[in-house]
């Protein structure tokens, strides 16, 4: 497997588990469908998934994650 294909796996699995996540705990508070039960846990995926960074080197490009909780970008090989 490509290790871009790999990237954006990592980045959709970890989104949707967020997502998902936040989404249990909004519904357990506010059983009521509304918008903000979708909004709020989509943001939350979002702020807190680790993001694809690209890089260009002199041997191709180098794909790796990045978050907000580590300064250092996480290579994937």
């Amino acid at each position: 497997m490509s290790p871009k294909i790999k990237v954006f796996l990592i980045y959709g699995l970890s989104f949707l588990i967020l997502f998902s996540i936040a989404r249990l705990i909004m519904v357990q508070f506010y059983p009521e469908p509304t918008l903000w039960l979708t909004f709020i846990p989509l943001a939350f995926g979002m702020i807190l998934a680790p993001k694809p960074h690209i890089e260009e080197s002199e041997e191709g490009r180098v794909y790796g994650l990045k978050s907000i909780f580590f300064k250092k970008i996480i290579y994937i090989s």
